[in-house]
């Protein structure tokens, strides 16, 4: 399945009622589709560790790499992120860490 169809599946089914590998492949996908050139066009990259998931909400762990790793704009590039992926998933239950 191609990452846009992913992420239509994904809203037709609801992020809250997606499994863990559901989840998985349409974080995925949104990070392929609409981050990851973004911060390429600057020399940088991401790296998707893992999500964790409590208390109804999921947390996802990323790594920076390239410029993006020493770069004085990540916590806002990560706030981005996180808005990104809960505005593409029409959810609000998704928090971003860089680790």
């Amino acid at each position: 399945m191609e990452g846009k169809d992913i992420i239509k599946e994904a809203n037709e089914i609801g992020f809250d009622n997606m499994t863990t590998v559901q989840k998985i492949n349409a974080i995925d996908a949104i990070i392929d589709l609409k981050i990851r050139e973004f911060l390429q066009a600057d020399n940088g990259d991401l790296d998707f560790l893992d999500i964790k998931e409590a208390n109804g909400l999921t947390d996802v762990y990323i790594t920076y790499v390239g410029a993006c790793g020493s770069c004085e704009s990540s916590g806002g590039t990560l706030i981005s992120i996180q808005k990104i992926l809960n505005g593409q998933l029409e959810t609000n239950n998704i928090r971003v860490y860089a680790i």
